[in-house]
Formats: C-alpha cells, sequence, structure tokens
C-alpha cells in the first residue's frame, strides 16, 4: 500500500510563502494609502467632512458589489483575476500620484479612485480566501490563517507610521510607493503554482441562486449565522464607535495627532501577538468558547476606558481586548474555511463580509453623537453595556450548536 506523502511544514511551503509576501506588500500598499488619501483631501479642502466622506463612498461601495463579486470570484480563475486587481489598482495609484505631482489632486478623482480600489478589494479578498485553500493542506489551515491575521495586525501597526512620514516627505510620495508595492505583489502571484478554478458548470454568476448561494449557506450553519450577525455585524460597529470616541478624547487633549497614534499602535500590538500565539492554544478546536470569551472581554475592557486619560493606558485596555479578538477571529475564519464547499468559498466569504460591515457606517456616527452629548466617560459605559448585551446573546445562542458538518 503507498502512503500518502506528509505535507511540508507551513514554513517551507513555497506556495503559502508567495501568498503571505505578496499579501504582505499588497496590506502594506493599501495601508498607506488608506491615510494618505484623507490627509490629502484635507490638504488641499480643510474639510474634516470631505474626508470623511471618502470613508463613506467606501464603505457604500463595498456593500453595492461584495454580493457580486463573491459570485465573479467563484465562477473564475483566482490567481489571474487577484493579478488583475493588483495591476488596476497600481494604475490609480499611480495616477493619484501624477495628478498631485501636477498640483491637481481633485476631490471628484479621489472618490473615483476610492470607489474603484473598493470594488477591486471586494474581487481580491474572497479570490484570495479561496486560493489560500487550494494551496494549504487541511490540518495546517488554522495555522496559516493566524499567521495571516498576524500580518494584517503588523501591517495596522507599521502601515500608517510609514504612510505618515511619507506624505510629510511629499504628498505624491505614498501613492507612488503604493503602486510600486503592488506591482511587487503581482510578481509573488505570478510565480505561483497552485491554480485554484471553478469545476465545469453551464450557470451564470449573475443568476439571483447563484448570488444568493453565500448567503443560503451562510444561514444554514447556525454557527456562521449567530457570530457573522452577533459578532461580526454587532461588535465591528461598537468597536468602531469605540475607536471614534477614544481617539477624538486623545486628540482633544494632544491636537499633534502623536498621542491618538500610540494608543493605536498599542491596540494593534494587541492584536497581532493573539494571532501569533492563536495557533499555540490550539485554537481550531474551540471555536465557540474563544469567540464567546473575546466578546466578553471587550465587555469588561470598553467601560475601563472611561478611568483613564493616559492614551498609553487607554492602548493597553484595547490592546488586551484585541489579543482575544484577534485568537477568536482566527478560530472563526479557520472554521468558516473548513466548513465551506470550495465551490462555494468565494460567495461565502463575500457574504459574510457584507454581513459583517452591515451596521458599521452605524459605529462611528452614534459613538460621535453620543460624546457629543454626554461626553466621553459616559460613552464608553454605555458601549460597554452593548458590548455585554451581545456577549449575552452569544453565550446563549452559541450554548448548544457545533457547525452541522462537526456534529455529523
Amino acid at each position: 500500500m503507498l502512503e500518502t506523502p506528509t505535507p511540508p511544514p507551513l514554513r517551507r511551503n513555497r506556495e503559502f510563502r508567495l501568498i503571505w509576501l505578496g499579501g504582505a506588500l499588497a496590506g502594506l500598499g493599501s495601508m498607506i494609502g488608506a491615510l494618505a488619501m484623507p490627509l490629502l483631501v484635507l490638504r488641499e479642502t480643510g474639510s474634516p467632512a470631505k474626508a470623511g466622506l471618502l470613508g463613506t463612498v467606501s464603505a457604500v461601495t463595498v456593500l453595492i458589489v461584495i454580493i457580486p463579486a463573491g459570485s465573479i470570484v467563484d465562477a473564475g480563475e483566482r490567481r489571474r483575476l487577484m493579478i488583475g486587481c493588483q495591476v488596476t489598482g497600481s494604475l490609480i495609484a499611480a495616477l493619484i500620484a501624477g495628478f498631485v505631482l501636477a498640483g491637481r489632486p481633485v476631490l471628484l478623482l479621489l472618490l473615483i479612485s476610492t470607489a474603484l480600489v473598493s470594488v477591486l478589494g471586494s474581487l481580491y479578498t474572497p479570490a484570495a480566501t479561496v486560493l489560500l485553500r487550494a494551496a494549504v493542506p487541511a490540518d495546517q489551515l488554522g495555522l496559516a490563517v493566524s499567521r495571516l491575521q498576524a500580518r494584517t495586525a503588523a501591517l495596522q501597526l507599521a502601515g500608517p507610521l510609514i504612510g505618515g512620514a511619507l506624505f510629510a516627505l511629499a504628498p505624491a510620495l505614498p501613492f507612488a510607493v503604493r503602486a510600486v508595492a503592488l506591482l511587487s505583489s503581482v510578481l509573488c502571484l505570478l510565480c505561483l503554482r497552485t491554480r485554484s478554478a471553478p469545476g465545469p458548470s453551464g450557470d451564470s454568476p449573475m443568476t439571483l441562486g447563484s448570488l444568493t448561494a453565500g448567503f443560503r449557506f451562510v444561514w444554514g450553519e447556525r454557527y456562521l449565522r449567530v457570530v457573522l450577525f452577533v459578532y461580526g455585524a454587532g461588535l465591528t460597529a461598537v468597536y468602531s464607535a469605540v475607536m471614534l470616541v477614544a481617539i477624538s478624547a486623545t486628540a482633544k487633549a494632544d491636537p499633534s495627532g502623536r498621542s491618538s497614534g500610540l494608543m493605536v499602535a498599542v491596540t494593534a500590538a494587541g492584536s497581532l501577538g493573539g494571532a501569533l500565539l492563536a495557533p499555540r492554544l490550539g485554537t481550531p478546536r474551540h471555536p465557540r468558547l474563544l469567540t464567546v470569551l473575546s466578546c466578553w472581554a471587550f465587555a469588561a475592557a470598553i467601560p475601563l476606558l472611561a478611568l483613564f486619560r493616559s492614551p498609553a493606558a487607554m492602548g493597553a485596555v484595547l490592546g488586551v481586548a484585541m489579543f482575544l479578538a484577534a485568537i477568536g477571529n482566527v478560530a472563526f475564519e479557520t472554521e468558516m474555511v473548513r466548513l465551506t464547499p470550495s465551490d462555494l468559498m468565494g460567495r461565502a466569504e463575500a457574504g459574510a463580509i457584507f454581513i459583517s460591515l452591515l451596521a458599521q457606517p452605524l459605529g462611528p456616527l452614534g459613538g460621535g453623537l453620543l460624546a457629543g452629548s454626554v461626553g466621553p466617560g459616559a460613552t464608553f459605559l454605555v458601549l460597554g453595556v452593548l458590548v455585554a448585551g451581545l456577549a449575552t446573546l452569544l453565550t446563549v445562542f452559541l450554548g448548544g450548536s457545533l457547525p452541522t458538518r462537526i456534529r455529523s
């Protein structure tokens, strides 16, 4: 009898290393651009409202296109689709850099560019998830997801710092660097041997059945349904409100922005630590428990922010919660990848993103209005009570549920 060869460790998996490096380069470019765009609008117009319009355009665009994007991902070869997204994104970044150098960064151009980049991201993200599943053995998926989470956390820590420094040198420089970073990520994708194409099917990706297949799958799995609606949509909205109130409070005490940056950096460090530690904790074996615990950690941490004024202390409190949240996220994403049939991966991932973003636009708006009415301290207490309610719902609804395919 022939024995099945043992796959190499993840650190020696050539395909995963290329996926990791290509994603790191693309993510760095995205983080740099995400900071430089509002800074450019503020520099040209002096209007925070117009700078905030970029975020609104991005969020609305994703909500509109993410579902058809997932269907397109499941109908095509994912590596080729990712290459097309990165090349197009590089051209957009180079175009913005050229306009800035020419002294004509028109607001309309920046808004259109933001919408186009959001469309590209809505295609790229589900495609990258499907490609990861094709490149990594099933028993290494948990470790792979944790490595990608750690990469994201590290980029969230370093990207804004690099983007701010580049913008200070020259406003066009962040966009030029973004263009180069995206082209460099294309080289990694071109070196991949892994291909991830759907099986033969005569169905159009734009039919109603195809578009809703990801939603129907998520809804049919109680575990996924509960976590995405309660933890994904609910906690994401509250967390965006918490961060807005915390950044506003630190910026009021220190208008230079250094204190706000310190708080965000310390928070991101907690997320990085959780993602790195997740594999050592046997994360994939306890997805429900870790999700519930991380939600309760946020419920305990948010009211504590009312007791502190130091940015480092506020960042440390949020960092502890983000440490546990990163572990819970690794557990959930690993479980979702394992549960989802390969022909539904793009649509299920798109459905998950859509659900998680449903309430996000309400978070900063609600947090800002509440803080303006009752002050930051009382706002943190109210938001903490809301998260405690979400944690209670998770505890109740996940009490006896296991994913269908695990039970069977």
